[in-house]
């Protein structure tokens, strides 16, 4: 992007130039090829970046020829296969690999000197010798020695991840990355569903060994401090369950209890004498059943509406509340053994949960 050359205070003409041909066209410069939508230094950090990658890929490709070439049976076949070749290569390479090698480590050294310096510039850590601890692969894969060598590997990774998060690159895309991805994904779960479920059978194990401990544990630390709130969840469940019950079977619960008061009537003794007074006594009686049938009905759905009063809530409270001390109190032997494996059956419902192997599912959907 050029900077416009009108100066200040005069208004710029609103007519679209038209291509001035007189004027060489500028040949591509190779910070475009990064994106023109950055600024200068972004684009020579972004190349630089590109070309110490470039740099390391080589570098470790050269590492692991003369690697293999140092293998006794490897270079002989080279030498069979390609005679020229293998003379070429023992003379220039396999010779001066170490002078090679330093060359790469040279270039590697003024890298890890310059992002070290950008970052007191930048001021990227709190303290200015935080870099080469932060960045401490850098730092190993600059050693000329092969067990450090390889550590450049990281270098490489950093970096991308770097161009990743800057958008040049999109690695996600990238089918090696799925494929990566997919098997690291894999042995992280297997593994983790390992500890997971070693730790959840020692649990186990632990609560078998010291029941009544754990039990008393778990009613003083999680069920007591949580009185109200599984108090306000048992009278809403509680009330829920018994409303939507009610209501949807309203008509043959009064018609059961119709039953059962027209049959009490019938039994009744007093009320067979009542039925022998003259003219008033069936009239009584059914009255009397009719009376006695709508009372319960009434009893009933006071009683289910009351289920929401205030009233309901502090018997639920105080049910809830003489459990609780209950189970504190010194006689929980019996109720501790139930609260123990109670909690044991939930430790093996979630192992039984954790060891499913949920990646199969991505082989299975293919």
């Amino acid at each position: 992007m050029t900077r416009s050359s009108t100066p200040l205070g005069q208004q710029q003409d609103e007519t679209p130039r038209q291509p001035d041909n007189s004027q060489p066209r500028r040949a591509p410069s190779p910070l475009d090829v990064v994106s023109p939508d950055r600024t200068l230094s972004e684009r020579r950090y972004l190349l630089w970046d590109l070309a110490i990658v470039g740099l390391v890929s080589i570098n470790l490709a050269l590492i692991v020829i003369d690697m293999l070439y140092s293998v006794g049976f490897v270079a002989e076949a080279f030498g069979r296969l390609w005679p020229a070749g293998h003379d070429w290569y023992a003379a220039t390479i396999h010779a001066h690999f170490m002078v090679i090698d330093l060359a790469f480590v040279a270039v590697f050294v003024l890298d890890v000197l310059a992002g070290w310096l950008l970052a007191i510039v930048q001021q990227r850590y709190p303290r200015w010798y935080f870099y080469p601890f932060a960045r401490w692969y850098d730092v190993l894969g600059c050693v000329p020695m092969a067990g450090f060598r390889f550590l450049r590997v990281l270098r490489v990774i950093s970096i991308a991840m770097r161009l990743q998060r800057l958008g040049v690159i999109d690695i996600r895309g990238w089918r090696l990355w799925r494929t990566g991805a997919v098997y690291y994904d894999i042995i992280v779960e297997e593994i983790s569903d390992r500890v997971v479920i070693k730790v959840l059978a020692g649990a186990q194990d632990e609560l078998n060994r010291g029941g009544e401990n754990i039990s008393r544990q778990v009613v003083r630390d999680v069920i007591a401090p949580r009185q109200e709130r599984l108090t306000r969840a048992a009278s809403t469940q509680v009330e829920s369950a018994v409303t939507s019950a009610y209501q949807a079977n309203r008509d043959q619960i009064q018609a059961y209890v119709a039953s059962i008061v027209s049959r009490s009537v019938d039994e009744n003794p007093a009320l067979k004498n009542l039925e022998r007074v003259p003219m008033l006594g069936r009239f009584v009686s059914e009255a009397l059943d009719a009376a006695i049938r709508d009372t319960v009905n009434h009893v009933l759905d006071e009683a289910v509406t009351g289920l929401s009063s205030h009233e309901f809530d502090e018997l639920v409270a105080n049910i809830v509340e003489s459990v609780v001390a209950r189970l504190l109190a010194e006689d929980i032997s019996e109720a501790s053994g139930e609260v123990r494996d109670a909690i044991v059956e939930i430790l093996e419902l979630v192992k039984r949960q954790v060891a499913v192997q949920r990646w199969r599912e991505h082989f299975e959907s293919v």
